[in-house]
């Protein structure tokens, strides 16, 4: 036995204020600022000063991860004790509330024999450190040759151990919650999407890399400044909105699209959900708002839409030479008699004064010159690509201009056109070519729909209170059930091979849904098809043109 462990283990009056004056100090010690050894060194130094000559050892083990244990202790201890298993006394478990089902997943048995850790000490006890049912390590308390003061140091010990215990409970969860917090820091930092936080004064209190990427602008340029101020003013109102109905407990279930600024001045085009966060008393403390960037996926569908627009031009070429061909004949026609009828009074010895009749050719060749230049203009505007400002134009305007553009299916198909338009609906915002788009696809999809003698018809009205709309209707054969529910997916087709790309009526629903609007298709009063769309009116007189 070495002089060490020869020492005295008289317990005195000072012994047991020591004790109390530690166990005092561990309930009031600022843990968070040490980790789990730390307090170990801190609990075995102030047993050791209260009750001199023991051997304290604290095994330190996390029963989850059956990592080794990590030791502190005053004596010398044997090798490999950090991962052996641990043999408890029944009674010192239930003396420390320890649960036979935590103790069993841990390096924990029950047996009437104490191991000590101590080389050369075979008398002491082991102390479960328990709090809050979790098991954080033992306590070993050994003793030197002849001496055995258990019974008395067991209910001195008891209350320091129920503290550090307690201690190494709010280390762990300060360092696991710490860990967390960091862990959510960088998943929000590094997430693959666009994430910004507002607290209840507008101010941006997140704003991750991504977005930073995105922008152009450093988080310290951003952070701390009115959410409303950094946006551009033209914006502020579609996201102001959903940030008002999250900050007052509202739901807001819906996406909304927003351009940004970019620190180089340019703009970016982004969509964005948002949700609240809740803190004390469920009181709404922030908003927190999830984006995507939407810039590469929208330079994606305008190409597709371009791609189809130029598909159904080119279903409309026959329809282009045919409205070409009647002005041109009539010029041509009535150019030729004024020509010869001008190189006879020029030879004549009598000159030939003009006639009506002559005025009125005249006036024909002016008029057919005048339609090709509007069709023609009206075709170019039609196959450029489209713009995504919205302007303000009339519903029944744009459905005119359109059909005009489809007359040579219903003349070639001996297809009758029906036209059921009211002139007097209320204005609405939007892109005049994508409508004039949707239209045509629709309208050139009844016309294919449907045999000769057919009927096509296409009516304009107020569909609800603030909306207005329009639907194409035919008496062909319809939309089978099986096929009702697909005919908007991206290249379904019931067409045969050749005949369409099976994209027309997915790109129709998404100008639709870009115009805030909603497109359904149900059964006709004629026998087919029916497509209704339903678009926002802006309350407005609608212009007398579309353009």
């Amino acid at each position: 036995m070495s002089g060490e462990h020869q020492a005295s283990v008289v317990l005195t009056r000072p012994a047991v204020s020591a004790l109390l004056d530690a166990a005092s100090r561990l309930a009031g010690e600022i843990y968070l600022e040490m980790d789990e050894a730390e307090l170990a060194a801190v609990f075995v130094s102030a047993l050791e000063q209260a009750l001199p000559g023991r051997g304290f050892a604290v095994r330190l083990f996390d029963p989850r991860s059956l990592d080794p244990a990590r030791v502190c202790s005053n004596w010398a201890v044997r090798p490999g004790i950090e991962t052996e298993r641990i043999r408890l006394k029944q009674s010192s478990s239930q003396k420390t509330r320890l649960k036979s089902a935590v103790a069993a997943s841990a390096r924990l048995s029950f047996g009437g024999r104490w191991d000590s850790p101590f080389p050369g000490v075979a008398v002491g006890f082991v102390v479960p450190l328990v709090a809050s049912g979790e098991l954080y390590g033992v306590l070993d308390v050994g003793y030197p040759l002849g001496a055995d003061l258990a019974e008395e140091d067991e209910p001195l010990i008891l209350p320091l151990v129920n503290q550090v215990s307690v201690a190494l409970r709010n280390e762990r969860l300060h360092r696991e919650t710490t860990v967390l917090r960091d862990y959510q820091a960088k998943l929000i930092e590094h997430a693959n999407a666009l994430i910004l936080g507002v607290d209840r004064h507008w101010r941006i209190t997140v704003f991750n890399q991504a977005l930073c990427k995105l922008t152009g602008y450093r988080r310290e340029d951003v952070i701390g400044r009115d959410l409303r101020d950094w946006l551009p003013p033209d914006q502020r109102p579609r996201l102001q909105k959903m940030f008002l109905q999250a900050l007052s407990g509202g739901s807001a279930t819906d996406t909304v699209e927003v351009t940004l600024l970019e620190a180089s001045g340019g703009r970016v085009r982004t969509v964005w959900s948002v949700a609240a966060i809740s803190g004390r008393h469920h009181q709404v403390e922030a908003v927190v708002a999830i984006g995507q960037d939407q810039s590469k996926l929208r330079e994606l569908q305008s190409q597709v839409i371009q791609a189809e627009k130029l598909a159904t031009l080119g279903q409309l070429a026959a329809g282009v030479v045919h409205e070409l061909n009647n002005p041109l004949t009539s010029i041509s026609v009535y150019a030729e008699y004024l020509l010869r009828k001008a190189e006879t009074s020029l030879t004549s010895q009598t000159p030939h004064l003009p006639k009506p009749g002559d005025v009125e050719k005249l006036r024909r060749i002016s008029a057919g010159a005048q339609r090709i230049l509007e069709f023609a203009r009206d075709l170019v505007q039609y196959a450029a690509p489209a713009g995504d400002e919205l302007d303000v134009v009339s519903l029944t305007a744009v459905l005119r201009q359109s059909l005009s553009f489809c007359e040579h299916l219903f003349d070639r198909s001996e297809i009758r056109l029906v036209k059921e338009l009211d002139d007097a609906l209320p204005a609405l915002y939007a892109v005049p070519g994508q409508l004039e788009q949707v239209v045509i696809n629709l309208v050139t999809n009844a016309v294919h729909a449907v045999t000769a003698g057919g009927t096509v018809v296409v009516r304009s009205f107020i569909a609800e209170e603030g909306r207005v709309g329009f639907s194409v209707a035919d008496d062909g054969p319809g939309i089978s059930n099986a096929d009702v529910d697909r005919v908007f997916e991206p290249f379904f087709t019931t067409k045969t091979d050749g005949q369409g790309t099976g994209l027309g009526l997915s790109i129709v629903r998404n100008i639709v849904e870009q115009h805030r609007g909603t497109i359904d298709v149900d059964r006709a009063p004629e026998g087919g098809a029916r497509f209704t769309i339903s678009l926002p009116a802006t309350g407005e007189h609608a212009p007398e043109r579309s353009r």
